[in-house]
Order: C-alpha cells, then structure tokens, then sequence
C-alpha cells in the first residue's frame, strides 16, 4: 500500500479553509520533541492535527494557511543537533505535503507579524492545558508555545479555534484513510490469531509475540501501550504493566492495535490458555450478544449518546441475567465505560459526539464485563465503518474464540 500523497494533505487543508471564513489565516503547529532523560527524547509523535494537513513528521514546523498563500516555518538545524539528528530535508517536506514555500524563523515571524497585524486574528488548534488532571497527563507544550509567541508579537490578537472543524473533518474518513485503518486492522487480526496459538507463562511474553508480529508485517509498532491482562489485572481497564505470571484457569484479556501509515487499530478479544469454567463462558457470552445488539444499532443518524443509553439497558439485562444486579441503575458497577469511540489517526480519534453518526465514520464496539471479586475480565472489541445501510465490521477476519 503506498503513503497517502500531497494531494491527500492539500485536499484536506482545501475543506479546512471552507469550512472558516476566507479571511482569516490559519496556523497549526507540529508537536515538538519530549524529554526522556538528559538528551534523550522520548519517540516521537506528530500532533495528529498537523500531521493530517501536511504529512510531515518533522518537529517544530508551523504551517500558515492565507486564503491561496500558504508556507511552512521550518527551525533549520545547525551545529551539534544538525550533526546528531541530521539536517533537514525541505525537499521532502515540500514533496510530501504539497507546500511549496518554506522559510526559517526569522522570515516567517516578520511576515506573519505584517500579515496578523492587518487581520487582527488567527484560527490555530487551542492548547490544552499543562497538565490534563482527567487523564493524568502531562500536553505536548508545544501548542501553548505558539500561542504565547503570537500573543508576545501581538497582544491584542484574537484567537480562534478549529478543534472542532478539524474533528469533524477527521471524523469522516476518506477511501484512502479506510484503507490505511484496514490494513492497520488486518494486521492486527492476523497477528493476534498467530500468538494465540501458542501457550505463555508471562503476561509479557504474549506481548513481545503481539508486537514481534505487527513489525514483521509492516506495521511501525503498536498505535497505544498494549494491555495484556490475566485473571484479576484484566479488571483494570488500563492496565499496562504487562508482567504477571499467566495461570491456569484465567481469562487474558489482550487489547491491542498496530499503527500503520499513522492509522490505528484498536482491537480486544479475551481467550484462555484452558478449557474455561461455565461461569467464564456465561461472562463472556454475555459481552458476545451485548456487542451483537450494538452493532444492530449503529447507522446514519443515530447520536452516540442515544445508543450509549440503549447498549447501557441491554447491558443491565445481560447482568441481572449473571445475578450480579439487581436494578438496571447499577449496569456501571460491572460495565464502567462507554461501548464506543471513534478510531483513525488517534486510537481515540477526535469527532463531534453531538453529531448524528454519518457514512464514513469508523468506531469501536466494545462492551465488557469486569467482576473484580471472581477475578473475572472479559472485553470484546470490533472496529466497524458506518455505511448507508448500517456497518462493516472491519476486524471481522479475527474469530472470536475463547478457548
């Protein structure tokens, strides 16, 4: 499969700017470099915004966009970092995005100070804040960088943001985009029907068989940090450590995606390295034909939330059935999130929530059922495209077997 190609990226910035008014200029940053330790960076990770306007995987590049004008501010490296990290190659940039100009710094700024001063404002991807308390995470700064020069340069300039223009463009994906999230599915499914024909003894030899498999098929690596879950880990949803010893008799939850051509996959299935208890087979029936009634509910039209509420009752069906609640207002003791969310650049990719489902857009389908004091997990997770008629399950090559 060939990368997606300028005419991708142009096209992309060509409906951003029709969807704001003519006027007003855009600019939207890449993410910059993170500290590892000492001079080490982490591994780098393009914002995923910048990255679907340009295709350009260089750090601290800032795009202009000025009606038909547009250019690339690019930080030429020189000395030592030119010489450890190589220079960089404006050709390729330029080839790859479709953006003809590029300026360094001093170039830019001075024109940008001219161009912002007339208009009075700019459209750019507002930072989130330092430190995100919900996640426990700490943003790329680089966003806030950008805001705090252009408000350096010009104090009285107005800020606009396209966060949600750009998540209701990327919400929608394009045939070349389904086919990258497809490639990236495949490779998932076959990685994983591979490595489940083995047995393990550590949560952690599963994953390096997980990963071993997406590199040898072409993918850059894992497009989120695998969760390998035995027994009772797999009733943290989170859970990341991947280092238990795998028992006899426990559920393993592996929920996993490959990234490839910047697209992820986000796939779960729950198996068991032997022949499961009957309760273990009703908890996971149970996650079986609640993911088979949603997948019934989704097509155009339908809001998120509406379906949410419908997979939530029949979910409370599902445990009251397992004799673990009594009242459907308990669904989330055993069933804390949401059964969808929607998959492309980002493993949870941005859209707009309070838009009816449209075709194109591509989301996860994953009820699950976590009984922490059995120590019983048990997730199932389909990606799946929106058609006219209702959904294509994308993952459908990979069996659900649990045992």
């Amino acid at each position: 499969m060939q990368k997606l190609n300028a005419d991708f990226f142009r096209g992309n910035r060509e409906r951003l700017k029709a969807a704001l008014p003519a006027d007003l200029p855009i600019m939207i940053t890449a993410n910059g470099l993170q500290q590892r330790g000492a001079d080490s960076p982490h591994p780098f990770a393009q914002d995923a915004n910048f990255w679907y306007l340009t295709g350009i995987d260089e750090p601290d590049v800032t795009l202009v966009m000025d009606g038909a004008r547009e250019f690339l501010i690019v930080p030429l490296r020189e000395g030592v970092r030119a010489t450890f990290d190589g220079a960089v190659d404006l050709k390729k940039l330029t080839n790859q995005s479709g953006v003809k100009e590029i300026v360094n710094q001093a170039v830019g700024w001075k024109r940008l100070d001219e161009l912002l001063g007339k208009t009075g404002r700019v459209a750019t991807v507002a930072a989130a804040p330092a430190y995100i308390e919900e996640y426990g995470l700490y943003a790329n700064p680089s966003r806030q960088r950008l805001q705090e020069r252009l408000k350096r340069h010009l104090p009285e300039l107005e800020l606009q943001d396209v966060r949600l223009e750009l998540a209701r463009l990327r919400m929608v994906k394009q045939p070349a985009e389904i086919r990258a999230l497809q490639k990236a599915i495949d490779i998932t499914s076959a990685s994983l029907k591979a490595a489940f024909k083995q047995k393990y003894t550590h949560e952690y030899q599963l994953e390096a068989k997980i990963a071993e498999g997406f590199r040898s098929r072409g993918a850059k690596g894992h497009s989120f940090e695998p969760i390998v879950a035995g027994g009772q880990n797999a009733c943290t949803l989170h859970y990341l450590a991947n280092q238990a010893k795998l028992l006899p008799g426990q559920l393993i939850i592996c929920d996993v995606g490959a990234e490839y051509n910047h697209y992820a996959a986000d796939i779960t299935r729950t198996v068991s390295q032997s022949k499961p208890t009957q309760r273990q087979k009703d908890v996971y029936q149970a996650v079986q034909r609640v993911q088979q009634e949603a997948m019934k509910l989704l097509k155009p039209g339908v809001k998120l939330k509406t379906y949410e509420n419908k997979v939530a009752t029949i979910m409370a069906g599902e445990l009251k059935q397992l004799g673990l609640i009594k009242r459907g207002s308990d669904v989330r003791k055993y069933f804390p999130h949401a059964t969808s969310h929607f998959l492309g650049l980002n493993v949870h990719d941005v859209g707009d929530y309070q838009q009816p489902l449209q075709v194109g857009n591509v989301l996860t389908v994953e009820p699950g059922i976590y009984i922490p004091e059995e120590g019983i997990g048990v997730r199932l997770e389909d990606n799946v495209l929106i058609t006219e008629d209702g959904v294509k399950n994308l993952s459908a090559k990979l069996p659900q077997k649990l045992w």
